[in-house]
């Protein structure tokens, strides 16, 4: 699972059967300094979305087969929005004294 900035929305003409009643996103996953620096992010992806995530939002993407398992049948989803985040908490060093 990774963490992803929403950048905007897909609108589809035609859609596979199983697809009904979602919304897919585009999603800029976060990359290894993203949470430092605010840039460097990873290539955008679409994800499925069903819980109303709205372009800036911050959501928690799941992908590949770990996408698949919300639905009960084979759904061509690669990439699925699982959680919406409301507030990230970072701390770029440990706080602990090295002893």
């Amino acid at each position: 699972m990774r963490i992803a900035t929403v950048i905007g929305r897909v609108t589809l003409s035609v859609r596979h059967r199983s697809l009904k009643g979602e919304r897919l996103l585009v999603v800029l996953p976060w990359g290894p300094k993203t949470a430092i620096t605010g840039k460097d992010h990873d290539y955008s992806i679409v994800a499925y979305d069903e819980l109303g995530a709205g372009v800036g939002s911050t959501v928690a993407v799941s992908e590949s087969t770990e996408a698949t398992r919300p639905f009960g049948e084979p759904t061509p989803v690669d990439a699925y929005c699982a959680a919406l985040i409301d507030t990230l908490f970072y701390q770029a060093e440990d706080p602990r004294p090295v002893t």
